[in-house]
């Protein structure tokens, strides 16, 4: 009798639990993300033909005229719209994704109108879309194509953070670029009370035998010298790569002796949001970030050829006092000149400056970037890495430098000196053009000051051109790959051993010293190229310190440094 009592007890519970209501809304934002508001009550997918910004899986699961675009490319749950390059946009509102596709979007007056999951973006014309997709009005992130033939890509196509991927890596291969660029995902994180850009990097790179080549975050050991050694990591990442990323193996000591074993590998599509997802950030966090993933193959041996182009955004007069601009640069002196300690500085380290082409901007893009870049503003919808994307129209293999008149940043930033050149990233998005981070800025300032006809011999002091030239070359370094041999507060260094170091403990002035250790939080400059130049203080006149001075600074550069340049994809056969 007890028995029968408890399977009829049973037997209701399961009649009440299958007989539940609908959640009754008013909204679609009163039901769950993956569904629909309908009749006021919430529905799932499947229910109904999906109208304009219902949820979806498949494209059966929209109504007429509309497909779905699915999370796999940033939309959570689905997105049942139209591509406005194609179809016709009645019933909502044409936007336009920062990656350059357009889709039809619902209208909304707030957030409460769209889905959860979704936000009324005011930069897209009041529209519903993924809070990854609410990018400012102005701001393009581009995807672009390699300029590589199509041997040496493996697209792995459209990926959520969280995919693991593989690729297969041939035999005599001497380099691997894993590429990030942003479909939909977010600008930045919040953490311990400051705001990061939200740089894509992969979580886990396993090589063929299972070990691991990179996992982010990554740990540096610390060195004797007060600083760190990050020279025996297999690779080493900078950060400060939001939207676009890449990222080039071998970069570090311990990479440059192993080399890179053929098979397939594998790593975990990644940005710092994703981290975020798993708890620790303020803000910022989320597992739906989509990026177009590839990656580029550098076949062996070595390359020693390097093309440059040089975009003139400044507007300045040359010595004649006529307007400097791309017809006149192929026979101005100092244009000569700075070309000629560009490719010497080039040489010394066996790369050959093959071709070099100046290239004219709109007068709007003069207006817009030539006197208001700024240091400090380096996210990806800034006018700094904005204006990178003015190398789409001219896409090939190929360094891109931006001469502007000056740059600006903050006096609380500048350590007593002037910021003469900003790269995108480190390294840059190689063989790509068109993106975020496709170039570096260089500060055209002193290229006519000095004497029109420079002496023999690189003269940083006297000569205003080979100024120009030396900060290209290391903002060009920086695009290969290159870190600063030593950073200005004497704690951090290359991932390189045969560049010198220069830590703060015996290398900064007596009152600096006691300062030492404290710097990363201050930003406070604490080894100068001067101090940086003994037997025992070294780096000083490397190409790569982070510092220009006159009197010191004579452009060198160690042989795992030109290694590491000459297995980059930019620089060819």
């Amino acid at each position: 009798m007890q028995a029968v009592t408890r399977i009829a007890a049973l037997a209701a519970l399961a009649l009440m639990a299958g007989c539940s209501s609908p959640t009754p809304c008013n909204t679609v934002r009163d039901c769950a993300a993956g569904e629909r508001c309908a009749n006021k009550q919430c529905q799932s997918i499947g229910s109904s033909p999906g109208a304009l910004g219902d949820s979806c899986n498949t494209d059966q699961d929209c109504g007429a005229g509309l497909g779905c675009n699915p999370l796999a490319i940033g939309f959570p749950q689905g997105y049942c719209t139209a591509n406005c390059a194609t179809a016709s946009c009645t019933a909502g509102v044409c936007t336009a994704l920062s990656s350059g596709s357009s889709v039809c979007t619902v209208s909304c007056a707030a957030d409460a109108d769209c889905r959860q999951g979704y936000v009324c973006c005011p930069t897209a014309s009041n529209t519903c879309l993924p809070p990854g997709a609410c990018t400012p009005a102005a701001c393009t992130r581009p995807v672009a194509a390699s300029a590589l033939p199509s041997a040496q890509v493996v697209s792995l196509g459209t990926r959520k953070v969280g995919d693991a991927v593989t690729f297969d890596v041939p035999p005599s291969t001497g380099s691997i670029t894993i590429l990030h660029q942003a479909r939909i995902a977010g600008l930045q994180i919040a953490a311990n009370g400051q705001t990061f850009d939200n740089s894509a990097v992969p979580q886990s790179l396993i090589k063929p035998d299972g070990t691991e080549a990179y996992h982010d975050p990554s740990g540096v050991a610390s060195s004797a010298d007060g600083g760190t050694d990050p020279s025996g990591l297999f690779a080493m990442f900078g950060g400060g790569q939001p939207s676009t990323a890449a990222f080039t193996i071998p970069n570090t000591t311990a990479s440059l002796n192993a080399g890179l074993p053929a098979g397939t590998w594998k790593f975990v599509v990644n940005d710092y949001a994703n981290e975020c997802a798993g708890g620790g950030c303020d803000d910022g966090g989320t597992n739906a970030d989509t990026y177009d993933v590839s990656v580029l193959l550098r076949p062996l041996p070595a390359g020693n050829n390097l093309d440059v182009n040089f975009y003139i955004v400044g507007t300045v007069n040359d010595n004649s006092g006529q307007p400097f601009t791309a017809a006149s640069a192929a026979n101005d002196p100092s244009a000569k000149r700075m070309v000629q300690t560009f490719t010497s500085i080039y040489n010394a380290a066996s790369i050959h400056v093959r071709t070099v082409t100046f290239y004219d901007v709109s007068g709007a893009a003069q207006a817009e970037f030539g006197t208001n870049v700024s240091a400090d503003a380096s996210g990806p919808c800034d006018l700094l890495d904005q204006m990178f994307t003015l190398s789409g129209a001219h896409p090939a293999n190929t360094i891109n430098l931006f001469l502007v008149q000056s740059i600006r940043q903050s006096a609380s930033g500048t350590q007593g000196g002037t910021v003469v050149g900003v790269d995108g990233s480190i390294p840059g998005p190689t063989t790509l053009s068109g993106t975020v981070h496709s170039g570096a800025a260089v500060s055209l300032a002193d290229l006519f000051a000095g004497p029109a006809f420079c002496q023999a011999g690189m003269d940083l002091g006297s000569c205003g051109a080979d100024r120009v030239a030396y900060i290209a070359a290391h903002e060009t370094g920086h695009f290969l790959g290159m870190f600063h041999t030593t950073e200005m507060e004497g704690a951090d260094f290359d991932p390189l051993t045969d560049t010198p170091r220069c830590p703060c403990i015996p290398c900064a002035s007596a009152s600096d010293q006691p300062k030492c250790g404290t710097s990363q939080a201050t930003g406070q400059a604490l080894v100068t190229a001067q101090r940086c130049a003994t037997t025992s203080c070294g780096g000083g006149d490397n190409l790569m310190f982070w510092l220009l001075d006159d009197a010191v600074s004579l452009g060198k550069l160690s042989a795992m440094q030109s290694q590491v340049m000459r297995l980059n994809p930019a620089v060819q056969p």
